[in-house]
């Protein structure tokens, strides 16, 4: 049986060859209605592109590298698995294919996967960065195009990113409960310095009493490992050694701490205790009562990551230009709901 080639792709679309190559690696513009034949023609012919071919005439594998940080934390994983799926949303149409790798949030391990990924002829990497000074990224990747995304990493400057705007969700989400009389707010916040969300967060907090001439006292400011138990712990040293009246989670995992330790307590929310949470998770709108939260839109953060990272591999074909790093800043949203007093 001869395989077919792209002259029979060709003929069966009535176009030219050279209008089959630019649809397959996306070379020039061509008509949908075009493209839609020539994919076609492709499907009856039984035509599959030599990808090997393509990349070595071309330098380009059409491959992007993936990494990102799946721990043991079902909850966290579903948040970056949205976030992936946005960025295959965006890679998928233009004909690019993905090579994931996973860190399980060490920094050690990111260096490794990197590198591996590296060896596997990539055209460009997108990155959820773990925690971690992550000064040996420039020169790792010295001869590739690259974006963070969900977290801006430490130790770089001028990097290309997409986050959520972690300071103004908190900001809001914070000044909305002191507008209903909460003055005594404790938060429960990721290590100082480990991650810039979360520091930005805790920024937004202080903002938010900052402006409504308010004091953080220090009792109220509460590091918290990123796990149900530490945040059950710490949101019962909260409760038990300070007067506060609402809580503020800096992310889902702590908040199922949070929750899980007020209602073993016997503690109302929100009769006894305010809550609100950052990230909205499907448990939070159908806990009762439900849960306040600040959105992030997960999907179109990956979206937006994919969308930067090929505006960067076209750029780099344009010789003499010089790049200026593009900091994107997504909106979030105060989800109101029944755990507010």
């Amino acid at each position: 049986m001869n395989l077919a080639n792209m002259k029979d792709v060709a003929a069966k679309a009535n176009v030219s060859v050279s209008t089959v190559s630019h649809v397959i690696n996306g070379t020039r513009f061509v008509s949908e209605e075009v493209k839609k034949r020539v994919k076609e023609a492709m499907d009856a012919t039984g035509y599959i592109p030599n990808v090997v071919a393509h990349s070595l005439r071309t330098k380009r594998t059409k491959t992007i590298g993936l990494v990102i940080p799946i721990g043991n934390d079902e909850n966290s994983n579903i948040f970056i698995m949205q976030i992936v799926l946005g960025i295959d949303s965006v890679l998928r149409e233009q004909g690019y294919c993905t090579l994931l790798a996973n860190t399980k949030d060490e920094l050690s391990r990111e260096k490794e996967e990197i590198k591996h990924l590296l060896t596997r002829q990539i055209d460009g990497m997108i990155i959820i960065p773990s925690s971690g000074n992550h000064g040996f990224v420039p020169e790792l990747l010295k001869d590739k195009q690259y974006v963070f995304v969900d977290r801006i990493p430490e130790g770089l400057m001028n990097q290309d990113y997409v986050v959520s705007d972690s300071f103004g969700g908190s900001y809001d989400a914070v000044s909305g409960m002191i507008k209903r009389g909460h003055t005594k707010i404790g938060i429960l916040c990721a290590r100082i310095g480990g991650y810039r969300n979360s520091d930005e967060r805790l920024r937004g907090f202080r903002k938010a009493f900052e402006d409504n001439n308010l004091e953080v006292h220090k009792e109220y400011v509460c590091e918290c490992e990123a796990n149900i138990k530490d945040a059950w712990e710490k949101a019962q040293r909260l409760v038990e050694h300070t007067d506060i009246t609402a809580i503020f989670v800096v992310n889902n995992v702590m908040g199922m701490g949070v929750v899980k330790y007020l209602k073993e307590a016997g503690i109302r929310i929100p009769d006894d205790i305010s809550l609100t949470i950052f990230d909205d998770y499907a448990w939070t709108d159908i806990y009762t009562p439900s849960i306040t939260t600040i959105r992030q839109e997960a999907f179109e953060m990956g979206r937006e990551g994919a969308k930067l990272l090929l505006a960067k591999l076209m750029f780099k074909e344009q010789e003499g230009n010089i790049w200026n790093p593009k900091k994107v800043l997504l909106p979030t949203q105060v989800m109101m709901r029944e755990s507010w007093k």
